[in-house]
């Protein structure tokens, strides 16, 4: 704002205002309008797609989620890979797209992966007819995962969230968990399906964590945050 010397006017001339203000005349300028480009158009539309998208998944995966509410770095993680992946364009693509990095790559918990717990390769795959398939082989738990003293079992719990980016509020979920004796005993190989989880222009993502629990008159959770590993297993688009 500046001062009027001399010649007081009122009005406007071109992009400057004369006024009065407070018994002061004053002059200012018109702010410059802003042109959005198309490009600034998408990122403006993508952000506010990302934000719904992943309120909506963390609200399906609040079961797996070490923390509710979800503590900011997780929403800032989860907003950001699906900003990124929008950024690709991945909803023009017609083919199917399986284990997108940007998903797979999440963890849910900052102190503890699930990789640093689990020593074995579980295979998740696109099935028939729409259907996703976790794959164990057989395993020894206490060779292959590490535990708490006093672990009588550990329950592995998955969570397959499907979203119409159209509509990604209306996020479709189905839960499925394992519950096994933490042992020397072999487990045998076990296949779990998922039916009718994936589809045209739908985003499915499988969210996976690990619970321990331990002996006593009644099953006690572990709640140390450091043994609550979870995070993506699975993505797939189309």
């Amino acid at each position: 704002m500046g001062k009027q010397t001399n010649i007081k006017l009122r009005g406007t001339v071109e992009n400057i205002i004369y006024y009065q203000w407070k018994g002061i005349d004053c002059i200012r300028t018109v702010p410059a309008r802003v042109r959005q480009t198309k490009p600034t158009k998408k990122a403006a539309s993508d952000f506010g797609l990302a934000v719904k998208c992943s309120a909506s998944l963390r609200s399906s995966f609040k079961y797996l989620l070490p923390e509710i509410p979800a503590g900011r770095p997780l929403i800032y993680a989860m907003d950001g890979s699906y900003r990124k992946w929008l950024q690709i364009n991945p909803l023009d693509d017609k083919e199917k797209i399986d284990h997108i990095n940007l998903f797979n790559e999440l963890s849910f918990n900052e102190k503890v992966t699930i990789s640093k717990v689990l020593n074995i390769n579980i295979l998740v795959s696109r099935g028939n007819n729409g259907d996703v398939i976790i794959n164990w082989p057989a395993f020894v738990p206490i060779n292959t995962i590490k535990a708490p003293g006093g672990t009588d079992h550990v329950t592995i719990n998955y969570v397959m969230a499907t979203q119409d980016l159209k509509d990604p509020v209306a996020c479709q979920s189905l839960e499925t968990k394992l519950e096994i004796p933490y042992n020397g005993e072999t487990v045998p190989a076990k296949e779990i399906l998922l039916p009718n989880v994936t589809g045209r222009k739908l985003l499915a993502i499988l969210g996976m964590s690990i619970r321990y629990f331990k002996q006593g008159l009644q099953s006690m959770p572990v709640n140390t945050v450091a043994w609550k590993p979870g995070g993506v297993a699975g993505s797939f688009y189309n």
